[in-house]
C-alpha cells in the first residue's frame, strides 16, 4: 500500500517533468537561440528535491506515529529531540489528544528540518531510524548496489548545478552540458527508485 506521501511526490516529479517540457518548447520556439539548459538543470534539482521531501514525509510520519503510539518498532529509535521539546510536546494536552500530536509533529519536523535525505546511506539510515530496516535490500532484492549507484549519479550532478553552477571545476571551466533527455532520465530513475522505496514503507 502506497504511503500517503507517495502522491505528492508524484505531484512534483510532474513538476519536474514539466520544468524539462518548459524548456524544449523555449528551445523550440527560440530556435535554438535561447537553449532550455537551465530549465533541464531545475527539473533534475527539483526531483532530488522531491525524493528528499518524500523521505522527510515518511520519517515525520512514522515518527509521530511512534511518539502517539499508533506505530511499534523492533529497533531503538531516535530523533535526537532535546529534552525541553519532549517536555513541550508532553504537557501539549492531554495524552494521545491532536495538541501532543501536533506539537510531536511540529518538534520532529524541525528536528528532520536540519537533515538531508539524498544519498542512498542518509536515506537508509533515516527510514532505519524510524523502524524501516535494510531498506535497499528489501525494495531491490540482488539489484539494491546499481539503483544506490544511479541515484548517487543523479545526486552528485545536482549538488554539482546547487553548489558549483554546474560548472567544470578546472579554472576558467564552462558550464557541464545538459539535455533534456539527461533531465529525463534522472527524473526517471528517482521516480523510479521511490516507487519501489514507497511499497515497502
Amino acid at each position: 500500500m502506497a504511503t500517503r506521501r507517495f502522491p505528492e511526490f508524484e505531484r512534483e516529479v510532474k513538476r519536474a517533468r514539466d520544468l524539462v517540457g518548459i524548456g524544449q518548447s523555449l528551445s523550440s520556439i527560440t530556435n535554438g537561440l535561447i537553449g532550455g539548459d537551465d530549465h533541464f538543470r531545475s527539473a533534475l534539482v527539483h526531483a532530488v528535491a522531491a525524493l528528499d521531501s518524500y523521505v522527510h514525509g515518511v520519517v515525520l510520519d512514522r515518527a509521530v506515529d511512534i511518539l502517539m503510539g499508533r506505530l511499534k518498532v523492533a529497533v531503538s529509535s531516535k530523533v535526537g529531540l532535546s529534552f525541553s521539546a519532549i517536555g513541550q510536546i508532553m504537557s501539549a494536552g492531554p495524552p494521545g489528544s491532536a495538541a501532543i500530536e501536533l506539537a510531536a509533529r511540529t518538534y520532529v519536523a524541525e528536528r528532520l528540518g536540519l537533515e538531508t535525505y539524498q544519498r542512498p546511506d542518509d536515506i537508509a539510515s533515516a527510514l532505519a531510524m524510524v523502524g524501516i530496516q535494510k531498506i535497499w535490500s528489501t525494495a531491490f532484492p540482488g539489484d539494491a548496489h546499481t539503483q544506490k549507484t544511479a541515484l548517487g549519479v543523479v545526486v552528485s550532478r545536482r549538488n554539482r548545478i546547487v553548489h558549483q553552477c554546474d560548472l567544470d571545476p578546472l579554472p576558467g571551466g564552462t558550464t557541464t552540458p545538459i539535455s533534456s533527455n539527461d533531465a529525463l532520465d534522472a527524473i526517471t530513475t528517482i521516480e523510479h527508485i521511490v516507487t519501489k522505496l514507497d511499497q515497502t514503507c
